[in-house]
């Protein structure tokens, strides 16, 4: 990952959902574009386990042009 950053991306989880052998992660990336300016994404990761052991991941990334996109349903 060093390579590929400026520097590594700041993550923030708005929201885990369990259900079953599934939990989703919804939240914000904030990371430096190549001119050093923050880039903004809003991202959603859904992992299905077997046991103890990950066995499918999908994740979705989306960028957003204002910082917080996520926000948790409160």
């Amino acid at each position: 990952m060093a390579a590929t950053y400026i520097e590594p991306p700041k993550f923030r989880v708005a929201n885990f959902i369990a259900e079953g052998d599934f939990v989703t992660a919804i939240g914000n990336i904030t990371m430096k574009d190549e001119d050093g300016k923050a880039a903004h994404y809003s991202y959603c990761d859904v992992w299905r386990f077997r046991g103890d052991s990950i066995v499918e991941l999908r994740a979705f990334v989306i960028k957003t042009e204002v910082k917080n996109e996520t926000r948790s349903a409160a």
